[in-house]
């Protein structure tokens, strides 16, 4: 099985070196919520010799990880994936490429994860190896969430054909995002069309953000409103807490379609401390202030002042939106 993406804050999630059950067959939780899944069915490798530095490094990543503490999970990976260019094991390089890149998401640092994902792609390609989906999706949201939403596009693009459904179901939610963005109504619509029901929470909620955003668009704030309300539900369940904030953002703009600015400025502020959490105030300062234009109850406008002045303690992220 290929390596696998989960997708929680594009929701991505590190995988395991080789010996640790088979180490590249197994996928972890990640911040972007669902696994995007193991592409092919061929049995695992047999166990190489056993490196114990490589293996600890990487269990030492994947422990920070899931403990939430990005920036020592980028040392461990980083540490681990420099043993594994020293052993010169293609298979570990591209694992831990991915899960560094993972984790540099996680972190906010966009520019970095871009960096990691697209030299671990490139070796892989030179060495005969065709980059696994969520390596390439990795790359196409560092591209996204880096502004550069023509590279994010082609490579979601090359998702979409690689053969992985749930890989190509998140790379359909990424490209419908970005032709929201960029007023591509036919874009978005095509989008939501293609995103079919899951049982899995996040990808449910994908399906259900973009037809919020559609219902948006054609004027159907109470339909929008709705189906954002129940994406903040199934994105607080699969733990993804980006589109969580980015959902509650997206109900704000619904209600206040509907002429409730009391409501929309608690959601915009619910949506703004909750990026804030996340160590992202670049994405947490707009909502904030929406918040702050909206509030007329002294509570909400009080909570709003207290928030905004902690984001200025906060340093910038790289790059500011409400990115997958």
């Amino acid at each position: 099985m290929r390596p696998r993406l989960n997708r929680k804050d594009a929701a991505m999630r590190p995988h395991l070196n080789r010996k640790d059950a088979t180490m590249r067959s197994l996928a972890f939780a990640v911040a972007l919520g669902t696994l995007l899944g193991c592409g092919g069915t061929q049995p695992p490798a047999p166990a190489a010799p056993s490196d114990e530095t490589l293996s600890r490094d990487t269990r030492a990543g994947r422990l920070a990880y899931l403990q939430e503490r990005p920036d020592e999970a980028i040392a461990q990976y980083r540490a681990a994936l420099v043993r594994a260019q020293a052993r010169d094991d293609i298979a570990a390089i591209g694992d831990l490429g991915y899960n560094l890149a993972v984790a540099e998401l996680r972190a906010n640092a966009p520019a970095r994860a871009l960096a990691v994902a697209r030299a671990t792609r490139e070796e892989l390609e030179r060495r005969g190896r065709q980059a696994f989906a969520g390596l390439l999706l990795v790359e196409a949201t560092a591209y996204y969430r880096s502004g550069d939403g023509r590279a994010a596009d082609a490579l979601a693009a090359r998702v979409q054909a690689a053969g992985d459904p749930e890989a190509a179901a998140r790379a359909t939610f990424l490209r419908g995002l970005m032709a929201d963005e960029r007023d591509d109504a036919s874009g978005l619509s095509a989008a939501t069309a293609a995103l079919r029901p899951n049982p899995e929470p996040a990808l449910q909620a994908d399906a259900l953000e973009l037809a919020a955003r559609l219902a948006l668009r054609g004027g159907a704030a109470e339909r929008a409103e709705a189906d954002a309300a129940h994406a903040v539900a199934l994105r607080q369940d699969a733990l993804d807490y980006r589109g969580l904030a980015r959902a509650l953002a997206l109900q704000g703009q619904a209600t206040l379609r509907l002429g409730r600015p009391r409501i929309a400025a608690d959601l915009y502020l619910r949506a703004g401390r909750s990026a804030a959490a996340q160590g992202d105030p670049a994405t947490a300062r707009p909502w904030l202030l929406q918040a702050q234009t909206l509030a007329d109850d002294e509570g909400v406008a009080r909570a709003v002042a207290e928030a905004l002045q902690k984001l200025d303690t906060m340093p910038a992220g790289e790059r500011g939106g409400a990115g997958s």
